[in-house]
């Protein structure tokens, strides 16, 4: 939670702040928690033979929404800038690059709003111990064997 917030505050001081130099270490420091946090979601309760699959799809997800979110962004800082030049030209791409940066953020607080309001997943089993732990009566399993050919 504290890495959506920290990024949604971090890039909100850069679109209203031009001198927020403070805002990108902010934002930065928040998306690295947030990215850390993303992978580890992405492998809880995978087993070992599926992580490759489980990291693959979070990684294909996470690229299709970049370029998905670079065009739409794209388009929408280049509104407006059509037939302009020189001051015209600088400030319609200043206020088109001000309005993504707060997007950006509007999106990074609805990320924190979709976060907070998931169900958390139970952490232990019905039980009472922990989902996949070995119980009393039974050994560990041990891996699979590896067969060289």
């Amino acid at each position: 939670m504290s890495g959506f917030a920290g990024g949604a505050v971090g890039t909100a001081a850069l679109g209203v702040d031009k001198d927020a130099g403070y805002g990108l270490i902010v934002s930065g420091l928040g998306q690295g928690i947030v990215w850390t946090a993303m992978w580890i979601t992405a492998a809880t309760g995978t087993g070992p033979e599926e992580q490759g699959v489980a990291n693959g799809a979070a990684s294909t997800g996470l690229n299709l929404g970049n370029a998905i979110g670079l065009a739409v962004f794209t388009a929408l800082a280049d509104r407006g800038t059509d037939g302009k030049s020189g001051e015209a030209l600088r400030a319609a791409t200043a206020d088109g690059e001000f309005l993504v940066v707060l997007l950006t953020a509007a999106a990074m607080a609805g990320g924190l709003l979709i976060a907070l309001t998931l169900r958390r997943q139970q952490l232990s089993a019905p039980d009472g111990t922990e989902p996949g732990a070995p119980t009393a009566d039974t050994e560990p399993a041990s891996p699979p064997a590896l067969t060289v050919r």
